[in-house]
């Protein structure tokens, strides 16, 4: 009997001591959360510019959540729906002998279009198209 009551004495103190050591540990979690934005916008047929041979011919959205941080850390990921929103493509994409790329600056997002051979001209699109920019915030690698 004496020798239960001394095994379960020192389990006990054995206990309490973990006790008292595990709840004096605090655990401190930094956490960088890196998220990802996106917008849809109406790219309408009358906001295409072209240069005067035809050759290439642009397209600007002002994104003012395009700041010098994702630019310089984030991402800029541009999709073209001909469908009306049924499917988009990414940019870069070739549609008809025509090159679709996009390009972009501080609170800007550009699409263009020039020949897929580098040889004659392009058209505008004659309907409006709908344009998905995604912003891709990141953290820096150090």
């Amino acid at each position: 009997m004496l020798k239960h009551t001394l095994i379960r004495n020192a389990v006990l103190l054995f206990l309490g001591i973990s006790a008292i050591g595990m709840g004096s540990c605090t655990k401190k979690v930094t956490q960088i959360v890196d998220q990802g934005f996106s917008a849809i916008y109406t790219v309408k047929v009358s906001g295409w510019k072209a240069n005067s041979s035809n050759t290439y011919i642009n397209y600007e959205m002002a994104v003012p959540e395009l700041d010098q941080i994702l630019l310089d850390h984030g991402g800029v990921s541009v999709y073209l729906s001909f469908d009306g929103g049924a499917t988009y493509e990414a940019l870069p994409e070739v549609v008809g002998n025509v090159a679709y790329g996009s390009y972009h600056y501080l609170h800007t997002v550009g699409i263009d279009l020039s020949p897929a051979d580098d040889t004659g001209t392009v058209t505008a699109p004659t309907k409006d198209l709908l344009a998905k920019v995604v912003l891709l915030d990141a953290t820096p690698l150090d």
